[in-house]
């Protein structure tokens, strides 16, 4: 028996040893005295109600979940037939098991462990003299408390069966176990840098465009890997993200409830950077940090892990998205407010009332871009052309204030100044990017069924959402405002009838997604144009489109002048062509002859002209006689108390 013995803990601990040595997990050594109640040994009754033992494994950690290991024990297990023993027989039994065991650990709470698990094995009995062997096995659970990740004390319970002979059937010992258990964890692997902490590493496929720096806040930009290498599992776990000077705050990337063991978890990176990234003028890194808040065994801890982040620099994008563009454009930047609010300026001061603002106030702007000295250049080192259509490439983009600066851009620049001036003065824009031109989209405000009063067909607007837009093209930006105009409407024709797949922009819905970077200089970059030629640039611009728009709608009314004959109405009509042309003498001229025929309309007409002109003693003089030929005409009425309360 002591042979058989020593063999058997000679086996057992070659195999422990040989676990350490192959896979260095962490071990588990387990110390259980227990008490026995053998009432369910299969038709005996010759045992007490109680026996005594205890048993001793030792295992390894799988997965952090798992242990795998050895069994061995000593059970004490006294008779109550006394009287019946034989010479040889003792008043005792003692049962040695040795095995297999293999458990589930689970931690519901810090410091509650609970453990389902199982052995089996092959086992002596010793009665006096005489020797058994037989096989074994047992099913076994636990509860403990964690002192820390090191020491546990439980309690448990199990069913305890020794065979006769077989593994199932008539066993010889088998019953109820009680007792309370010690359990050491030990670790076994080599300590690494960082081990006895939490370590993150970030993964980041690409370098930070600073022109989103806004997006990084809810769009991912890499990822986290969190991992725990304290001795026990992690719960409540917080991870959050700074990098000193370049974020606004610190923000949090995510929680996780627990992180067992020596695993790794993943989160999304995200950061709340402030203005200071777009202060690179050159690809870059930035310095960051992850904070990683815990508890371990219900203690606060804290582990921080530096980072790099690669960033281009504030003028590179790819062309991933055309709606990206519209993060260049800001229509708060102080030079473009600068800019634009001199152009609108001289715009007010010369405006005509019968024709769209809107459409005068992008006249202004583009002229005043071109006379200021700002052209259109083609970027030779990364050319709209190649970019635009390759999103592979990173492109380098001028914001507004750098085109004011170096006065020229490329297509793309020029736009994304034309429509940050345009949007300053509240003038919606959209844009399409072509081959080789870009479009700005200027939204006149005019809607869709009145379309036919300000232009001569559908051949040079587009319409959306019942509302009027105007195209011009950037690449023509030395032609003037309307040759911009015709050519941008010629080619987007062209382009849609043959079906061509274009990609509308309109900058509203486009910052919903890419909001405006928003990015200054302290630069000078204060352009002017010269008063006298912006304004004769101008006044052609708005003579050609006269002629263009209204010129055909003239001819046809004074045809039918000629045709229908001088009436009343058909002098009222042309007056109201040539005041929606701003052609305000012309105007007035027929709405005199249609006035000396009787016509309420005309009369009131002429009130507005002088109006207009603030010439309040003519308008009263027109409103007074609509009202003696019509004293129910409501409008000359509120015409008349208007001018009134003027005159006084």
């Amino acid at each position: 028996m002591k042979s058989y013995l020593r063999r058997t803990f000679i086996a057992v601990f070659l195999l422990i040893f040989s676990h350490i040595a192959l896979f260095s997990y962490d071990l588990t050594f387990r110390f259980e005295p227990l008490a026995l109640a053998p009432f369910m040994s299969a038709g005996e009754t010759k045992w007490d109600p109680v026996g005594a033992g205890g048993m001793l494994s030792m295992g390894i950690d799988l997965f952090g979940l798992v242990n795998v290991g050895t069994m061995a024990g000593y059970l004490y297990v006294p008779k109550n037939n006394n009287s019946e023993l034989l010479p040889d027989e003792a008043k005792f039994v003692s049962v040695i098991p040795v095995g297999l065991q293999t458990s589930l650990t689970f931690y519901p709470f810090a410091r509650l462990e609970l453990g389902l698990g199982g052995a089996m094995g092959y086992g002596i009995a010793q009665n006096g003299s005489m020797s058994h062997f037989a096989p074994w096995y047992r099913g076994f659970a636990e509860a403990g408390f964690r002192f820390n990740p090191k020491w546990t004390l439980g309690l448990g319970g199990s069913y305890f069966a020794y065979q006769n002979t077989s593994w199932f059937g008539q066993p010889g010992i088998a019953g109820i176990t009680a007792g309370v258990s010690l359990k050491l964890h030990l670790e076994t692997k080599k300590k690494s840098f960082g081990s006895g902490t939490v370590v993150c590493t970030a993964e980041i496929p690409d370098s930070l465009f600073p022109l989103f720096y806004t997006m990084y806040k809810e769009n991912p930009f890499g990822t986290i890997q969190i991992k725990n290498n304290e001795s026990a599992e992690i719960r409540n776990v917080s991870v959050s993200f700074k990098a000193k000077g370049y974020t606004a705050s610190e923000l949090e990337c995510g929680h996780i409830s627990n992180i067992r063991k020596g695993k790794t978890k993943e989160l999304q990176l995200v950061a709340d950077f402030s203005k200071e990234i777009l202060r690179f003028t050159e690809a870059g890194k930035i310095p960051g940090e992850i904070i990683v808040t815990y508890e371990l065994l219900g203690q606060k801890k804290e582990s921080v892990s530096s980072i790099i982040i690669p960033v281009y620099n504030r003028n590179q994008m790819r062309w991933t998205d055309p709606q990206a563009i519209s993060a260049y454009i800001s229509a708060s930047a102080p030079e473009v407010l600068e800019f634009s609010k001199v152009l609108v300026g001289l715009a007010r001061s010369h405006l005509r009332s019968g024709v769209n603002r809107n459409l005068q106030f992008a006249m202004y702007v583009f002229e005043g871009m071109r006379l200021a000295g700002i052209r259109n250049i083609d970027d030779f080192e990364t050319p709209y052309y190649l970019y635009h259509t390759d999103d592979s490439l990173v492109d380098h983009i001028q914001y507004p204030y750098q085109t004011m600066f170096y006065r020229a851009g490329d297509k793309d620049e020029m736009a994304i100044l034309f429509m940050a001036l345009l949007e300053s003065v509240g003038i919606k824009a959209a844009y399409i990017p072509l081959e080789n031109d870009f479009l700005v989209l200027i939204n006149t405000g005019i809607d869709g069924d009145k379309a036919d009063r300000f232009f001569d067909g559908e051949d040079r607007i587009l319409e959306f959402e019942n509302q009027i837009w105007v195209p011009i093209s950037m690449k023509m930006i030395q032609e003037g405002f309307i040759n911009s105009w015709h050519n941008g409407a010629r080619d987007l024709t062209k382009l849609i009838m043959d079906d061509a797949d274009l990609s509308i922009v309109f900058l509203e819905e486009a910052w919903q997604i890419y909001p405006s970077a928003g990015f200054t200089s302290n630069e000078n970059v204060s352009v002017s144009a010269d008063e006298k030629r912006l304004v004769a640039a101008c006044e052609v611009d708005l003579a050609r489109y006269v002629s263009t728009e209204f010129g055909p709608k003239i001819k046809e009314a004074q045809d039918i002048l000629k045709t229908e004959g001088a009436t009343a109405e058909n002098y009222n009509q042309l007056g109201i062509l040539y005041v929606r042309a701003g052609m305000y003498t012309e105007a007035s001229s027929v709405y005199q002859k249609s006035a000396a025929l009787g016509n309420v309309a005309a009369m009131n007409n002429l009130g507005n002209i002088a109006s207009l002109q603030k010439n309040f003693l003519e308008a009263k003089k027109w409103y007074e006689k609509a009202l003696a030929t019509d004293p129910k005409n409501a409008s000359a009425r509120k015409n008349l108390e208007r001018v009134l309360g003027e005159l006084e």
